[in-house]
């Protein structure tokens, strides 16, 4: 029988809103909006300072196959000012473009003479970094050394032996022991 209950529980409605019910709502809903705009609407415009309905809708009547002289004129006169804002435009863009070609051949100058000033620069460090005598491949035999001279014995004194100052300013010997 436990079977069985699963079924009923399964075959069992769903709790919660039908599709319908909600389109319904949602429809009523639009309607009630509408209905508080068509009252508070004007006021709603005014807040915001939007023009009023009938100005939106409203439909002027202007013959538009016909020109009159007022139209011509002042299409005339926009076309003039069209042109000359077209030429200044021209002449703008003329003018900026000289500029930056001047501009262009300056930085162009002053790369060149910065890269020459390295080049001469870099020759400069070459030369100095090279020895000046040229190293011979058979170096020059060195004498050989000779031996230091046997060492005299001191006299002997009754005062303790001190070591040998430097004068000042000579630089300091180290003396084995």
């Amino acid at each position: 029988m436990s079977e069985i209950s699963e079924i009923d529980r399964l075959a069992r409605r769903r709790r919660g809103v039908a599709p319908g019910i909600f389109l319904i709502w949602i429809i009523l809903a639009a309607v009630g909006g509408a209905v508080v705009w068509a009252i508070y609407g004007d006021g709603v415009r005014s807040i915001l300072k939007l023009p009023p309905a009938s100005a939106h809708w409203a439909i002027t009547q202007t013959n538009q196959n016909q020109p009159t002289a007022t139209n011509l004129n002042e299409l005339e006169g926009l076309v003039k000012d069209l042109q000359a804002s077209l030429q200044s435009t021209a002449d703008d863009v003329r003018t900026t473009l000289q500029l930056l070609t001047s501009e262009q051949a300056a930085t162009q100058a002053a790369t060149k003479a910065v890269s020459d000033a390295m080049a001469a620069l870099q020759a400069k460090v070459d030369a100095l970094q090279r020895p000046v005598v040229p190293a011979t491949k058979n170096p020059a035999p060195v004498a050989a050394r000779k031996p230091p001279a046997a060492a005299r014995p001191a006299p002997e004194s009754t005062e303790p032996e001190q070591p040998q100052l430097d004068p000042p300013g000579a630089p300091a010997r180290l003396v084995p022991q």
